[in-house]
């Protein structure tokens, strides 16, 4: 019911569909772990390469924790989680009720923590 009243306001409706596109946009981290570990090395590799044509050019680098040789993917990963997809997620959550998603959520900030804890700094840990 209270969906119902939010939803009958141009307004609200045109702020959740903003809020909806914001988050698919960002979604990596409430993805199955397989797919967030493939997205999360092509987001990566993508910002690698800026870092080096910046520097290939002499430009100011933009993104510096993103240099090839010094990045810990797994800690951008925690701090990409813990800046900007917790504290939105949950408000999605609550409005729309996404359990799946949010597991995931939980399920890859665990992963990325145990590679971070292992001070392991690639996608994916050493094969055993």
């Amino acid at each position: 019911e209270s969906i119902k009243t939010v939803l009958t306001s141009p307004e609200n409706r045109i702020l959740i569909k903003r809020m909806l596109i914001k988050c698919a946009d960002i979604s990596n981290p409430c993805r199955p772990i397989e797919q967030c570990i493939e997205w999360a090395g092509r987001i990566s590799e993508e910002y690698f390469a800026q870092t080096d044509e910046e520097k290939r050019q002499g430009l100011p680098v933009v993104m510096p924790v993103f240099d090839r040789n010094t990045c810990s993917i797994p800690k951008s990963q925690i701090s990409f989680i813990d800046y900007f997809i917790t504290d939105m997620f949950d408000a999605w959550d609550a409005f729309a009720d996404l359990p799946n998603l949010m597991q995931h959520l939980d399920n890859n900030f665990k992963y990325w923590k145990g590679l971070d804890e292992k001070k392991l700094r690639s996608l994916r840990p050493p094969p055993e």
